[in-house]
């Protein structure tokens, strides 16, 4: 780009380009994880009611041409209404930035700046969400300030609810500043449909000491997909659950494989054959899919 280059036409590409690198750069908004999503574009109001169904029951001998009444046999639960959030964060540019011909860079910040920043603030929100509903806990250790909630999950454990198709991008000048101020913001919400299709698990965020002992990771993962399987709770179409963890806790997790020797018991994290199918994907082990975030919350913050 050369000087000619105008803040109308930064807010352009930024418009065109900010949806799709928050879909990039967040995880939980994956239809293929939140199987329970409502797009409330064009829709008034912040308040979003999820239908639920009650927990699984056997179904009950009626005769033919006999109405199923048992109320244990209905299926209609309580409505869970969400109330959609604002996150918003911005990023100032400068004439003299795009006049001295570095348009390039200055577009790639700003974006990653809006982007990565919303990016974080909503998977953030729905970790939150599913670490405080998820009240099972896998491999407990003391809990510490350097420690984060890692969780496992079925894609029919939360709601996802998100207005105007995803992020916004809005543009001001500052008089004061004498600099062009860009805001990205969204408006989306989380809640635990099914909590009892989720456990989470506790890691210290230090390479090499998640856990401690060699095995302790990988066996509150297997016992993790055992509780979600007693709950009959649905797996991802490749027959996975869906393991969100931090970087520490997959350092951990492959340095068990590895010892295993990739075991038919622990598999293999190199076998990622469905990483076409499900962004964010790293791996898979034990009825687990594995998924690297940064965004997940600390321990101590959530009770």
């Amino acid at each position: 780009m050369t000087t000619s280059v105008t803040v109308t036409e930064l807010f352009n590409d930024l418009v065109a380009d900010l949806v799709p690198y928050f879909m990039n750069a967040t995880l939980l908004p994956n239809s293929s994880l939140i199987r329970n999503s409502i797009n409330m574009v064009g829709q008034t109001g912040n308040a979003v009611r999820f239908p639920t169904t009650n927990a699984y029951t056997n179904a009950g001998t009626v005769l033919e041409e006999g109405s199923i009444g048992s109320a244990s046999n209905l299926d209609t639960g309580p409505a869970i209404v969400a109330t959609l959030i604002k996150k918003g964060v911005g990023s100032n540019v400068s004439l003299e930035a795009l006049s001295d011909g570095g348009y390039d860079l200055v577009y790639r910040a700003t974006l990653q700046r809006l982007g990565g920043g919303l990016a974080q603030a909503s998977d953030l929100a729905g970790f939150v969400t599913a670490a405080t509903a998820f009240t099972t806990e896998v491999g407990t250790i003391s809990v510490a300030d350097t420690s984060t909630r890692n969780v496992i999950m079925s894609p029919d454990a939360l709601g996802y609810a998100v207005k105007d198709d995803g992020p916004l991008v809005e543009t001001w000048y500052d008089v004061n500043t004498q600099v062009h101020q860009f805001r990205g913001s969204i408006r989306d919400a989380y809640v635990a449909i099914r909590p009892e299709f989720g456990v989470r698990m506790t890691a210290l965020n230090t390479i090499g000491t998640a856990f401690g002992a060699i095995g302790a990771d990988i066996s509150s993962v297997a016992l993790g997909t055992t509780t979600l399987r007693v709950q009959n709770a649905p797996t991802l179409d490749n027959g996975n659950y869906i393991a969100c963890i931090d970087p520490a806790m997959e350092y951990a997790i492959n340095e068990q494989v590895a010892l295993a020797g990739g075991s038919a018991a622990v598999g293999s994290l190199s076998d990622i054959g469905n990483r076409a199918f499900y962004d964010g994907l790293v791996g898979q082990a034990v009825g687990c899919a594995f998924f690297r975030t940064n965004n997940l919350p600390a321990a101590d913050t959530v009770a």
